[in-house]
């Protein structure tokens, strides 16, 4: 029984850390003001010269990201006669390269914040085993910041893009390709601001939700 506990909350280590990491990544891709604040810092969607404000040319980003399973990724101008194109085919397909490794993201959310539930449920109220919880979550903590530091670097570096994009098969694009002006390189520095203020945020609330579900009973209040 005893080991049975331990490696459940080895288990945990593994489930809170991937949750942590997935949901700070789904709420900075997944979230229309992030694209918004970069597009209206940096007049990106103004160099594309087409009839689309920041913010709706952000929710048009958005749709994609939060669809299920979408076609394609495009974003359609009204030109009065027609329905243009905005991107083309090759933007189109390594957007879709993203969105699956998004939506892998937060399938990995999903299932990690289940199990986590699950492993914690049965620790605590069956086994009342805290005391390995928290000495768990510790080692969660620090592999999660870990990783989180590593995307920073992956991110930001052009290494790190290449390898990224060599990862999820995208095409290598011309540097005046319309994705590029609006998703390139200093959107990513943007993004990677949000990611750590994001996973400060999330990590900040899971120790303190950890601390409350594990701590010891109290003899005096």
């Amino acid at each position: 029984m005893r080991n049975r506990n331990i490696l459940l909350s080895v288990l945990a280590v593994i489930t809170v850390t991937v949750f942590l990491v997935t949901l700070s990544q789904n709420l900075v891709v997944r979230t229309a003001e992030v694209y918004s604040f970069y597009f209206n810092d940096s007049s990106a969607v103004s160099k594309l010269y087409v009839d689309f404000t920041n913010n709706e040319f952000a929710d048009e980003i958005v749709r994609f990201m939060n669809s299920w399973k979408p076609d394609e990724f495009q974003i359609y101008e009204d030109t009065g006669y027609d329905m243009q194109r905005i991107f083309d085919e090759d933007e189109s397909y390594n957007m879709m390269c993203v969105k699956k490794w998004v939506d892998i993201s937060l399938i990995l959310c999903i299932v990690s914040f289940i199990l986590t539930v699950a492993i914690y449920w049965y620790l605590i109220v069956k086994e009342n085993e805290k005391k390995l919880l928290r000495r768990g979550f510790r080692f969660a903590a620090v592999i999660g910041a870990v990783i989180s530091a590593t995307e920073v670097f992956l991110f930001l570096s052009n290494r790190g893009r290449h390898f990224l994009a060599d990862s999820m098969n995208m095409i290598t694009l011309p540097e005046d390709a319309k994705l590029l002006t609006v998703l390139g390189p200093e959107f990513m520095s943007t993004a990677v601001i949000f990611l750590v203020i994001v996973s400060a945020a999330v990590f900040g609330v899971a120790i303190y939700v950890n601390y409350r579900l594990t701590r010891s009973p109290r003899i005096f209040y």
